[in-house]
């Protein structure tokens, strides 16, 4: 492994002495829209985990050292019916009512939970990216080996109970918070207030992703009909490194020289 490089203990001590100072407003926006259930995202997502946070070489986040720099989102895709529930307007879609119990259970990781306001304030990245990350990682089992959704709910409920707990102990997730939320009236809110944040953005098709607002254009062309996750996550970190070579923005969103080390993962 590489922890005992010293070019990637520098980088990350003066990462963590400029960022202990700009905090918030010195991070760069990273914003996704996905399906829960969706196994191009799947493909996505352990791009953005394996190539962007860690580098592409096995290294840990710490020695790739883009982390602190980002404040990354995840927006859901679905709509809401007119009893007030995702799960009647699901109904006869491709991965069905199942993928309303799994964005919940992702938002609630995010955003749930301990905030003061639920749903106002996004958690640190480590604390709830890993965990999506496994649970996407398992969509096959929460699919129960098809491609679309569980045969019944009974099964579905079921795998969940195989899947979110294992998720939950593997990543240190808080799995009775968690699940407190995504099965209550917490989750519900912050699904309906994803879903709108989604289909805000329609124009640009599905599964985009921005930096700093602007739209990546370039991982279209291979993320369908050719997905590729090395390919994904590297358009990806070329966009978010663009951005890391000024350092940062102070509070009113003006760049500003802020004495940031280029992180390890764009050197």
């Amino acid at each position: 492994g590489n922890s005992s490089h010293p070019r990637m203990h520098f980088f990350f001590s003066t990462l963590l002495a400029a960022y202990a100072c700009v905090g918030m407003a010195g991070q760069i926006n990273v914003e996704m829209h996905f399906e829960s259930l969706c196994k191009q995202c799947q493909i996505h997502v352990a791009g953005m985990r394996d190539i962007v946070l860690r580098g592409g070489n096995e290294s840990s986040l710490e020695e790739a050292g883009i982390e602190p720099w980002l404040n990354v989102t995840i927006d859901y895709y679905g709509a809401i019916g007119r009893d007030g529930t995702c799960e009647s307007a699901a109904r006869d879609t491709e991965h069905g009512p199942d993928m309303c119990v799994t964005d919940r259970y992702h938002l609630c990781a995010q955003r749930g939970g301990l905030s003061a306001t639920p749903g106002s304030v996004v958690r640190p990245l480590g604390d709830w990216f890993d965990f999506v990350h496994c649970m996407w990682m398992n969509i096959d089992i929460l699919k129960c080996g098809n491609n679309n959704h569980c045969a019944t709910s009974d099964e579905f409920s079921a795998a969940l109970e195989l899947v979110f707990p294992m998720c939950a102990k593997l990543t240190g997730a808080d799995e009775e918070r968690i699940r407190h939320c995504a099965t209550g009236e917490e989750g519900r809110k912050l699904q309906v207030d994803s879903y709108a944040r989604t289909n805000k953005r329609s124009e640009f098709g599905f599964a985009p992703i921005f930096v700093d607002g602007n739209y990546v254009s370039s991982v279209d062309n291979i993320w369908r009909k050719t997905p590729d996750q090395l390919h994904y996550g590297k358009l990806v970190l070329e966009a978010i490194c663009k951005h890391t070579t000024v350092g940062g923005r102070d509070d009113a969103g003006t760049m500003v020289e802020i004495g940031l080390a280029i992180p390890a993962a764009c050197s």
